[in-house]
């Protein structure tokens, strides 16, 4: 009788041990997953970061050489027109 309730609580045990192990393989699997969905978030989210950081740059460099363009053509109006009177002020002279 003593050997049967020692067969059995070895049985018990062991699948105790059992489902203990599969519960702890089981929360490894979950937390590998959660790690896992985590690092490709922060992988997404630094993705996104960078874009806008890029597309300032661009837009920024962008801006830059507009005003760089906008101040030279300026400067090439007003050296026409400074042509213009000089070749006016020859003219009047020779005349």
């Amino acid at each position: 009788m003593q050997t049967l309730a020692h067969i059995a609580n070895w049985i018990f045990l062991q699948r105790l041990v059992f489902l203990f192990v599969v519960i702890v393989i089981i929360i490894i699997i979950i937390i590998i997953i959660i790690i896992i969905i985590i690092i490709i978030i922060i992988i997404i989210i630094s993705i996104i970061i960078i874009s806008i950081i890029i597309i300032i740059i661009i837009i920024i460099i962008i801006i830059i050489i507009t005003t760089i363009l906008t101040i030279l053509t300026f400067i090439l109006l007003l050296l026409l027109l400074l042509l213009i009177i000089i070749i006016i002020i020859i003219i009047i002279v020779i005349m």
